[in-house]
């Protein structure tokens, strides 16, 4: 090989290797994600305890971007995270996720990655006097996370609308008390001005063992059956401009989603250990064993917020398939 060949090969090469650090150096050196209370965050729960991500990045060449994991009480404050830029992956219930995305349609483009799981949620009260949502007065008060934008607002608010009429969907609103789950069940319990409390798992079946609590109705009931409960999403902003961390993180999702379905007795330990809960495994497992609540990748009954909430005017775009609200990954699953 002549001198001039030689050259070139080494330009060659060094070009190469330029390109390989220019597209692994456009990623973002820090991907952050955020998880809420509860057995239905358990997919996010075991990604970090497996270091899932971690997994993933490594085998796409970027070991040494850091994975980072906070804890939101409700889904709208995620929301300010994620618009902020503080967060790139938020998860929470539906509703959340429509606000933003009806907002962002036109700049970050913000889209579900996926759903988390399908529960039921209860609304619990210790007042006797209600048989009923229509046994509600002025003096109750029904603690619920992130009230005013979260799924158990919304639930409630369909509640209302089923009991009274569309026109008087917001008619329980006044009752709302913005509490997270863990403050909101021990609001209610302790015999306070909180008397009920619209929760998911574990709490509500930690509330129903106490004298004088009963479930009131469930969110299966409005619903119509079971139906997507929580669920992870991001921007199309970070999606772009982050393609590897981006497929590296739906893998995880994806791979924690198969875990617990292969082996719920493990997933079960994960979360009692990374919650530090005092749930017995028993009790924990009944849960996951449950046939009301599965954990699935593919959304199921999105489009039944999409339409009321876009026609109390919560949301102002109607999107026409649930495909419309998230990114490629998964449309090819069944989902609704």
């Amino acid at each position: 090989m002549n001198a001039f060949k030689i050259a070139s090969f080494h330009l060659s090469v060094l070009l190469l290797l330029c390109g390989a650090t220019s597209t692994t150096a456009a990623e973002t050196e820090e991907v952050k994600v955020a998880a809420g209370y509860g057995i239905g965050y358990l997919p996010l729960i075991v990604m970090q305890h497996d270091q899932l991500i971690e997994k993933h990045l490594k085998v796409a060449g970027l070991s040494s971007t850091k994975v980072s994991w906070t804890q939101f009480g409700a889904g709208s404050a995620m929301n300010d995270a994620l618009l902020s830029g503080n967060l790139h992956f938020a998860s929470g219930g539906i509703p959340p996720f429509l606000m933003l995305w009806d907002k962002t349609r036109n700049n970050i483009d913000v889209k579900g990655v996926g759903a988390l799981c399908s529960m039921p949620n209860f609304l619990n009260t210790r007042n006797p006097a209600i048989k009923s949502i229509k046994d509600f007065t002025e003096k109750d008060r029904i603690a619920i996370a992130g009230a005013g934008s979260s799924v158990q607002t919304i639930y409630l608010q369909m509640a209302a609308a089923q009991a009274y009429g569309d026109a008087n969907y917001n008619r329980l609103s006044t009752l709302m008390v913005n509490l997270a789950h863990p403050d909101g069940m021990a609001a209610m319990l302790s015999g306070q001005e909180v008397n009920s409390h619209f929760t998911s798992p574990p709490f509500q079946y930690q509330e129903l063992e106490n004298p004088g609590v009963r479930k009131v109705l469930s969110s299966y009931d409005i619903m119509g059956g079971t139906g997507s409960f929580l669920m992870l999403w991001g921007t199309g902003k970070f999606r772009s401009a982050n393609p590897q961390t981006f497929a590296a993180v739906f893998s995880a999702f994806r791979d924690a989603t198969e875990s617990i379905n292969r082996d719920k007795r493990r997933a079960a330990e994960i979360y009692l250990k990374v919650t530090k809960s005092k749930d017995s495994i028993e009790r924990t497992m009944a849960m996951l064993n449950d046939p009301d609540i599965t954990f699935d990748v593919a959304p199921q009954k999105i489009m039944k917020f999409v339409e009321f909430m876009n026609k109390v005017g919560t949301v102002k775009t109607k999107a026409a398939s649930w495909k419309d609200l998230f990114f490629p990954e998964v449309h090819g699953l069944s989902g609704s």
